[in-house]
């Protein structure tokens, strides 16, 4: 049976989808999606599925490359600040850092965070273990296609982004 998902009513998405749709508004737009999850002790691989799925993409199973928080925040921190085929500063530095980390304060401590791979060499990735990341498993059907879903606190979320040469 699959996950159920469930809308999570807090303020701070609407507020966050807003500031994230304005700030990237002379690019493309960043996919930003947060539920809360029925089940008490769910596998993360399954939320992870269930919400890529929600938003109209592919899960990835046992692919998912778990992160540490502070590799989510840099690859946030890149995603909304600039874009994905391009090295182009779409947002100012300091704009997507407060914008990545309001993300970030959306997930309590203990929160785990997933990626689907490293797509620029300005961001480097590393997982959990500190191996570096190189190449990444698509998520869409774009020709690039990058973030981070978060799982933790009884939610999952996700801020992706899509690009095309």
């Amino acid at each position: 049976m699959p996950l159920q998902l469930l809308p999570d009513p807090d303020p701070a998405l609407a507020t966050l989808a807003r500031a994230l749709d304005q700030a990237r508004a002379s690019s493309y737009p960043l996919t930003f999606a947060v539920s809360r999850i029925a089940d008490s002790d769910p596998d993360a691989a399954l939320a992870l599925d269930a919400l890529a799925a929600q938003v109209g993409y592919q899960g990835l199973g046992v692919h998912w490359i778990e992160v540490p928080r502070r590799i989510a925040a840099k690859l946030l921190r890149h995603l909304i600040g600039g874009e994905l085929a391009y090295p182009a500063e779409v947002v100012p530095d300091e704009q997507a850092a407060a914008l990545s980390a309001n993300f970030l304060g959306l997930f309590p401590e203990g929160t785990r965070y997933f990626t689907n791979g490293a797509i620029s060499g300005d961001c480097a990735i590393y997982d959990r273990t500190g191996n570096e990341v190189l190449g990444w498993r698509s998520l869409s059907a774009a020709p690039f296609d990058n973030g981070v879903i978060a799982f933790g606190g009884g939610r999952v979320g996700l801020l992706w982004a899509e690009d095309a040469p």
